[in-house]
Formats: structure tokens, C-alpha cells, sequence
């Protein structure tokens, strides 16, 4: 079951949002608390509270998404969403003093499969709001056999991030460059993340959610020398109510 967030703006968060449009109309709508660690030395861990809703497709797909083209067995998409990545470089009271960066918007598409064992899926993103105009690629397979209802759902992702967003994110220019901090260009980049999410029905009305997920850079991001930690973790945990 994919965690939905509501608003645009909250798709920085590592939870799960779709918009069948096949389907009748139907709501669980609730609250989430999250907490993501930033991998910015000096960065804070960034906690939050969030509103989510919960749909039961089955699919796993990864953020704000219509779909145009579905069966019981894939789906196609289009979407929306931001960056991972925290565009204030974690409140870094040590990396205060670099440039300001915008938030990145993305449009993306992608396709989700659903297998004996789990679910496939691959998401192409652009970002179109000119942050750093860079791509990234994302290939992800959940364990969750058929019927596709499982309640605990442990997931790989494979990442890859284009030189234009890991050097908008972790780069140095030579305007930001002083006393060890050297300048730094960063090239594409690979990423592996690995997590669990877990959902249990607390009631015919409520139902828990929860995940936790660890993210490990490599060396195009972690030789950065404003990146303290190649590899991150993040969690979270609410609840829902179906209306």
C-alpha cells in the first residue's frame, strides 16, 4: 500500500503517494512524523510532521503520480515531486555561508509491474523549475508476493543522479571556496537505498504506517568536501483514518 502526501510541497519526504484515477474515490487521510537524517556536515536531523493519505493498489509507486495506462497487472504514469534532497543543506550553521539554493520541481514518468513476488518499478525525473535542470532514474523492487497486501514490505532502490544535480547539491564553486573547504565539481552519481515499510489496520477506520529506509552515496557525493555522511537514514510513522 503506497503512503500518500497531499500537497506538492511535501514530496521531499521519503513517503509514498498515488492518484488512481480509476478508481471510486476514497480517503485515508492522516498524519505522519518523519525524520531524515542529512548527510551535509553540520546538517541537522530534519523532523516533521506530515499529512499522508493510504490507497491499497498494490503498486509501490514512489510519489505524486495520475496514471494513463493501467492493468491488475502495470501501471504508467506521470508525476510531479521534489528533490530528496534538503536544498538548505540541513540548516548547517558550518555551511551557512555558501550560495542559497532553490527547490527543484520535477516532472517525472515511470511504470510499475507486479510479479509473483513483489512489484518492479522504474521513474524517470526532469527537474523543469531550473534549480539545476539535472535528471535522475530511479529502479526499485519491493518484496510483496500476490495478492500484493503484505504488511511488511521490505525494498532496493538503485539511483542514478546526473552531474547537474549532484554538483548543484554538493559542489563547490569558487565563490564558496575558503579554508578547508576546497572548490569541487561533482559528476553523476550512483545511490543504493534499502528500506522497509510496515502498515497494520487498527480499526475498520484507522490504520498504522510506518517505514525506515538507509541511503548510501557513492564516491561522487561522499568526496564532497561539504558531505559529512555517505550513508543516511530516514524513518517514519503515523496514522490514518478512513472517512
Amino acid at each position: 500500500m503506497k503512503h500518500q502526501l497531499l500537497p506538492l510541497f511535501f514530496l521531499a519526504v521519503p513517503l509514498y503517494a498515488h492518484a488512481d484515477q480509476a478508481a471510486a474515490p476514497q480517503w485515508d487521510v492522516g498524519l505522519a512524523v518523519t525524520a531524515n537524517q542529512s548527510p551535509f556536515v553540520g546538517g541537522d536531523t530534519k523532523v516533521s510532521a506530515l499529512p499522508v493519505t493510504h490507497d491499497t493498489s498494490g503498486f509501490d509507486i514512489a510519489g505524486l503520480a495520475w496514471s494513463f495506462n493501467r492493468t491488475p497487472e502495470r501501471e504508467f504514469y506521470v508525476g510531479a515531486g521534489l528533490d530528496e534532497w534538503d536544498h538548505e543543506r540541513g540548516d548547517s550553521t558550518t555551511l551557512s555561508d555558501m550560495h542559497k539554493l532553490k527547490r527543484a520541481v520535477n516532472v517525472r514518468v515511470g511504470g510499475a509491474w507486479k510479479l509473483a513476488s513483489g512489484v518492479t518499478s522504474v521513474d524517470l525525473a526532469q527537474d523543469v523549475a531550473g534549480a539545476h535542470k539535472g535528471a535522475q532514474a530511479k529502479v526499485r523492487y519491493t518484496y510483496n508476493p500476490a495478492p500484493h497486501q503484505a504488511t511488511l514490505r521490505p525494498y532496493a532502490e538503485a539511483q542514478w543522479l546526473s552531474a547537474k544535480l549532484t554538483d548543484y547539491y554538493v559542489g563547490v564553486n569558487a565563490t564558496d571556496v575558503k579554508a578547508g573547504r576546497a572548490a569541487y565539481q561533482a559528476g553523476d552519481a550512483l545511490a543504493l537505498k534499502t528500506g522497509v515499510t510496515f502498515e497494520r489496520p487498527l480499526s475498520n477506520k484507522l490504520t498504522l504506517l510506518s517505514g525506515v529506509d538507509v541511503t548510501h552515496y557513492g564516491k561522487a557525493i561522499s568526496d564532497s568536501p561539504i558531505v559529512g555522511r555517505s550513508t543516511v537514514w530516514g524513518g517514519y510513522a503515523g496514522v490514518t483514518y478512513r472517512w
